[in-house]
């Protein structure tokens, strides 16, 4: 399947399931789950974004917006993001598209 498809797969899902989500907060998705625990500078960087423009549309998936991220202070200034529950079943909506 191609990366338009994909694309196209994962947008009509989150239009379906987390309506209020911007684009840029589903790239920011798709980036955490296509890294291995990545911190938000590894988003930002991944994304072509600053690490303050990431984390604002990471913001939007953390428990307090669609709840299919967490953040995990590392304590020296990174932050690691985690698939919660939601998050998983989210990746695996859209694994879908690529079998």
């Amino acid at each position: 399947m191609s990366n338009k498809a994909v694309l196209e797969h994962a947008a009509s899902y989150f239009k379906a399931q987390y309506p209020g989500l911007t684009a840029e907060a589903i790239i920011c998705f798709l980036v955490v789950v296509d890294l291995n625990e990545p911190t938000v500078g590894d988003v930002a960087r991944a994304v072509g974004m600053t690490e303050p423009q990431a984390y604002q549309h990471i913001s939007m998936l953390t428990p307090s917006g669609a709840g299919i991220i967490q953040l995990q202070n590392e304590g020296d200034g990174r932050n690691i993001v985690l698939l919660t529950e939601a998050g998983l079943a989210a990746k695996a909506a859209i694994e879908v598209a690529l079998k």
